[in-house]
């Protein structure tokens, strides 16, 4: 209606002025439906976007976290198998100390027992 002619409404019959109303309304209608259909698909479309780009952000600090973990128990590991080794070589070096004594003691037992048979 807002291209119409006013003085073409004017002699429009009341029901011809109706009808030409109503489809004024019903273009207008259809250009609002039209309008929010084009701004809802709009914001569907960012909000898919945005969640997208979320998850992508979530995988991406998941991933780091996941890193971070591992190396922390990866340098954990590396602490306990060093302090692993140490007190193996520790128990080694005490070990070979007892023998060497155990070797000598023997000895000394064998050489005395030996030296008590030819001196009775």
């Amino acid at each position: 209606m807002a291209g119409d002619d006013p003085k073409s409404i004017g002699s429009l019959s009341p029901l011809d002025q109706i009808r030409a109303c109503e489809a004024d309304v019903t273009r207008r209608v259809a250009a609002a439906r039209q309008s929010a259909e084009e701004t809802l698909a709009g914001a569907r479309s960012e909000a898919a976007n945005l969640k997208k780009r979320a998850k992508e952000r979530g995988l991406q600090r998941g991933k780091a976290q996941y890193q971070e973990v591992i190396s922390k128990a990866e340098e954990n590991a590396q602490v306990i198998v060093a302090q692993a080794r140490r007190r193996s070589e520790e128990l080694s070096q005490r070990g070979r100390r007892r023998i060497d004594e155990a070797v000598h003691r023997v000895a000394s037992i064998i050489i005395g027992l030996g030296s008590d048979k030819e001196n009775p």
